[in-house]
């Protein structure tokens, strides 16, 4: 089985020790728009993006791992030429892209899948579970968090932080919390924000406040910024009226119960992503887990719904925060000394 990468920067990079994981791969091609920069290895070839060379290399799955505002350009003609793909976050940029992907996977029946790894981690599978058997009884209230640091130097890569190329924390840091919170407690149908800008560094929000009306009534608050000098554990603290419990860490890695409001984590739902020992680097053995699947031949559905056919939802409410924000339709009212009904 060959196997080729589509951009070969961080994350590509990142795909390439994964995939020295599996024995039963023959050849891995990469390829990156800026090549000549590209070292020569033992562990891969080097290759140009000609469509008609690539399919003479017998490519049955791809990677793209490209900015964001190439995923579509390159997953589009590998589908067209029936190769599968798996692609980075966020999948495309526009809502159209994703309609027409949607339409070449059902015509070629070929996979066209999204890597949210966190799904499988093993603290977000227990937090499902916790949720859909109701242990922790009705929920009152979901708080997540990311306080990640990207520095100025981040940001000097010239697609980062704009929103025709990339867009801003919700859309390529916070779209995991996002993702995790739609994956666990259902669609979202209102919503409400506060969004900040630090336009010194960058065109697109760097701070957000994102409350969250879910289908089912539930309430959720994302809280996400870049801002931070370091990269601080994210987290999704739930509170039901039976209980709380409590996914935390670097990748949402951890799980923890509360008892006699003493924090206990659950070692058995949990895993290790900063030692390094097991995994590679803090991102976890979920990008693994989905490329075990993704190379399964006989399958065309993930067992995570990563289709990128279920995932639109995510898109729209992205697409519905930066319309409004746009827009400056989200409503904050002005302080005023009135008295309210309080104390009458």
């Amino acid at each position: 089985m060959n196997v080729l990468i589509v951009g070969f920067g961080t994350a590509g990079k990142f795909y390439l020790e994964i995939l020295k994981r599996f024995n039963h791969i023959e050849k891995i091609y990469v390829f990156d728009n800026d090549i000549k920069n590209i070292k020569k290895s033992k562990y891969y070839e080097i290759i140009n993006f000609d469509i008609n060379k690539i399919l003479t290399k017998k490519i049955k799955y791809a990677i793209v791992a490209t900015p964001s505002n190439l995923h579509f350009k390159y997953a589009k003609i590998l589908l067209e030429h029936n190769i599968n793909v798996l692609m980075e976050k966020p999948f495309v940029l526009k809502l159209t892209d994703a309609k027409k992907l949607i339409y070449l996977t059902k015509k070629n029946k070929l996979k066209c899948w999204v890597a949210f790894q966190n799904r499988h981690n093993l603290a977000i599978e227990k937090l499902k579970k916790v949720i859909e058997k109701k242990e922790i009884g009705k929920i009152s209230l979901i708080d997540a968090a990311l306080f990640w640091c990207r520095d100025f130097k981040y940001y000097q890569v010239g697609w980062r932080g704009k929103y025709k190329s990339d867009g801003g924390v919700l859309s390529n840091q916070a779209i995991h919390l996002l993702d995790a919170l739609v994956y666990i407690f259902k669609k979202v149908k209102k919503f409400n924000f506060l969004i900040d800008y630090n336009k010194k560094k960058l065109e697109a929000e760097d701070l957000i406040i994102l409350n969250l009306v879910h289908s089912n009534e539930i309430i959720s608050s994302l809280k996400a910024t870049t801002r931070a000098n370091n990269n601080y554990s994210s987290s999704i603290d739930v509170i039901g009226e039976k209980g709380r419990v409590l996914v935390k860490g670097i990748s949402l890695n951890t799980f923890h119960k509360f008892k006699d409001n003493n924090t206990i984590q659950d070692k058995k739902n949990s895993e290790d992503f900063e030692s390094g020992s097991s995994v590679i680097g803090a991102m976890g053995n979920g990008h693994y887990k989905i490329l075990k699947e993704f190379f399964n031949s006989k399958n065309l559905k993930s067992s995570k719904n990563l289709e990128i056919s279920k995932n639109l939802h995510v898109l729209d409410i992205i697409h519905s925060v930066y319309n409004a924000a746009r827009n400056k339709k989200n409503t904050f009212l002005l302080v005023k000394k009135k008295q309210s009904q309080l104390g009458i």
